[in-house]
């Protein structure tokens, strides 16, 4: 029998069980407080170390990722978390291409002439290797188009296979910004099209542009995919070589030799096994930039770009996790927890990850993505959460009690890691903090971290968590309605040079920052302007501003109407 019946007799039982529980709420409420300063305390700790100089911005394939995922490895082991890489350890190795080198011979010969590389011909990272010779044709712009009544390919009494296409940049609308013609113009399109007509080789020439100029263009994407075919580019200092009036039979001849870079990375990848039929996915990458050589929008000479908030914040968010999630409140399911690199190179880690699973894709319940998350806004305490439509059970974060003001997008597909996942018809969801100044700059550094969002992030996850772990099922799987509506991301060449903000809900796109010495600042557009028109396209959301920006070359001008402080202002813009 329990002491508690012996009390004194002047002590009234009931008294004392009131003051009893008063104690135990309030030993409750000291030990939440705990909780979340010691949270506070650890999250600060790993974003320190990650986002410190010494890991050189974490590149994918370099020594500051080898830094970084043995930091993760040891947080994990000191967890206990399981090894769920390759043969029994944390990592999962991949490769990839990181570039590409000439090789020792490259030639391109026209008639009698031969032309001097990178001088008056370059080979751009679309090109394969390989050698050719024989007759060129040429196929003007390249386009094939019935619906406007345009074909290039449209050419009497001259077969086209096994010859070398002379295309010219761009379309015959030139000088209208808004010309249908842009959707066939862009050089992907282009050489896709040559190939499938019987291409041996593609050689594109700018009657406009040299090649300094065309060489700095089109190498700054890293992210292209190699033809089938040698593929070069000519500017105006040599294309007259191959549009001689000669009406003799034109030939060329060339070797394109290139080496491809390959270098590794690794996705860190540790587990909880609880024995149970499903597992949640929760990951994040712990790639950044580097000294910002490609994807930086810094204007200057290399610096280590730290990536404190993308994203030290996501990866000290899933450690916690880890931490956490061991509880007796969440055995219901499995954990894994993959920290994934090479997500800034274009989603490489957690592609493979998805091509290659460490557990079982049909037993994965959901995947929960964390990617910049540790800027939360202090005014407006707002969150975005992508994916909300790719399951009817995240309908469940209405109900769940938090001081974060939620803004739910339903599509399962944006640039991050949880889009791998998504297409591997897993409901997903992505935590986002919104977009600032310091983005993909050496700015964003750990001093502005908000670590109260990150902790109310992890509450609400955490309640989410248990609230899945009412049952052992999968959650159902839903596809979102933009991606059965066929309706591509628009493609465009320009920019304003801002900053948007993703957390506006409003009519229009609204900017977040300027950056200096570009389109928007030289046309005064400022900070918190929201645009709503550009040119004759009307601007309500993100998508509908980048089709506007899709109809818009470097060099064109145009208006543009923004609002500023309720005012309504037009700003004349020129792109270049």
């Amino acid at each position: 029998m329990s002491d508690i019946l012996h009390l004194p007799k002047f002590i009234n039982t009931n008294c004392f069980c009131k003051i009893s529980l008063i104690l135990l709420m309030i030993n409750g409420v000291f030990c939440q407080v705990f909780a979340q300063i010691q949270s506070k305390d650890n999250l600060k700790k790993h974003i320190l170390y990650l986002a410190d100089d010494k890991l050189e911005g974490r590149e994918t394939g370099t020594k500051g990722e080898q830094l970084a995922y043995e930091y993760i490895i040891d947080q994990f082991e000191a967890i206990g978390l399981a090894p769920k890489g390759d043969s029994d350890t944390y990592l999962q190795k991949f490769e990839f291409t990181d570039g590409t080198v000439l090789g020792a011979e490259n030639t391109l010969k026209f008639n009698d002439y031969s032309l001097k590389i990178n001088e008056e011909y370059f080979v751009p990272p679309i090109s394969n290797s390989g050698s050719f010779d024989g007759e060129v044709i040429n196929v003007g712009y390249g386009i094939e188009a019935e619906n406007l009544n345009h074909n290039d390919y449209n050419i009497k009494s001259k077969k086209l296979e096994n010859k070398i296409f002379i295309i010219e940049n761009g379309h015959p609308d030139m000088d209208n910004p808004h010309s249908d013609f842009i959707e066939f113009a862009s050089i992907d399109t282009k050489v896709d099209l040559a190939i499938k007509k019987g291409a041996k080789s593609v050689i594109i020439f700018d009657e406009k542009q040299a090649i300094s100029g065309l060489m700095e263009q089109y190498h700054k994407n890293s992210r292209v995919t190699t033809k089938s075919v040698p593929v070069l580019f000519c500017g105006t200092n040599s294309i007259d070589k191959f549009l001689s009036s000669d009406s003799k039979k034109q030939l060329a001849a060339g070797v394109v030799n290139i080496d491809k870079q390959r270098k590794i990375g690794n996705n860190v990848v540790g587990f909880i096994d609880n024995l149970a039929k499903n597992t949640i996915i929760i990951g994040g990458h712990y790639d950044h930039l580097g000294y910002g050589h490609r994807g930086s929008l810094h204007n200057g000479k290399p610096e280590i770009h730290n990536g404190a908030d993308d994203n030290a914040s996501g990866i000290a968010l899933i450690i916690e996790l880890a931490r956490k999630l061991k509880g007796d409140k969440y055995k219901n399911h499995n954990y894994e927890f993959i920290c994934f690199s090479g997500e800034e190179l274009g989603l490489y880690g957690s592609n493979y990850y998805v091509k290659h699973p460490t557990v079982d894709l049909d037993k994965i319940s959901y995947m929960i993505n964390f990617d910049m998350i540790g800027r939360v806004d202090t005014s407006k305490n707002s969150v975005v959460i992508s994916g909300t439509g790719t399951s009817p059970f995240w309908q469940q974060l209405d109900n769940i009690e938090t001081d974060l003001t939620l803004l739910k997008k339903e599509s399962g597909v944006g640039p991050s890691d949880h889009t791998s996942f998504y297409l591997k018809n897993i409901p997903v969801l992505h935590f986002f903090s919104g977009a600032h100044a310091d983005y993909h700059k050496p700015s964003d550094d750990e001093e502005k971290i908000n670590y109260n969002g990150i902790v109310s992030i992890e509450n609400l996850l955490l309640s989410l968590i248990e609230e899945s772990n009412k049952t052992q099922s999968k959650i159902v799987f839903t596809e979102t309605k933009e991606d059965k509506s066929n309706e591509e991301t628009p493609r465009f060449s320009v920019g304003l040079g801002v900053i948007p903000d993703y957390l506006f809900d409003g009519v229009g796109m609204r900017i977040e920052g300027v950056r200096p010495e570009k389109t928007a600042s030289k046309a005064g557009i400022k900070d918190g302007d929201i645009v709503i028109k550009m040119g004759d396209v009307e601007v309500v959301d993100m998508m509908t501003y980048m089709k506007a920006l899709s109809k818009f070359k470097k060099g064109d001008s145009t208006k543009v109407l923004i609002i500023r402080k309720e005012e309504k202002i037009e700003k004349q813009v020129t792109f270049f």
